[in-house]
């Protein structure tokens, strides 16, 4: 059976919230029922664009700090003569 888009919207928003370590509570998975319906009442035609563009501000999420992923590009000499 096919999803609606309002459960698919709700799910990305939920896994979303988990990956970023946000528990789940009942007042979590309130607040993203609230978002998921801003985003279906909205007059855009994608929704899911619409909540997921909002949910960082909406649950006041920081965007993690990532380390470095590769080393400092530094100069130097292949050593071909001159």
């Amino acid at each position: 059976m096919a999803r609606s888009l309002a459960e698919q919207t709700l799910a990305r928003v939920c896994n979303y919230l988990s990956a970023m370590g946000v528990e789940l509570t009942r007042e979590m998975n309130m607040q993203a029922l609230k978002l998921v319906e801003a985003g279906l009442a909205s007059e855009q035609e994608d929704p899911f664009h619409f909540v997921m563009a909002r949910v960082n501000e909406h649950f006041a999420i920081q965007n993690p700090v990532l380390p470095i992923t590769t080393p400092p590009i530094t100069r130097s000499s292949m050593g071909f003569g001159e």
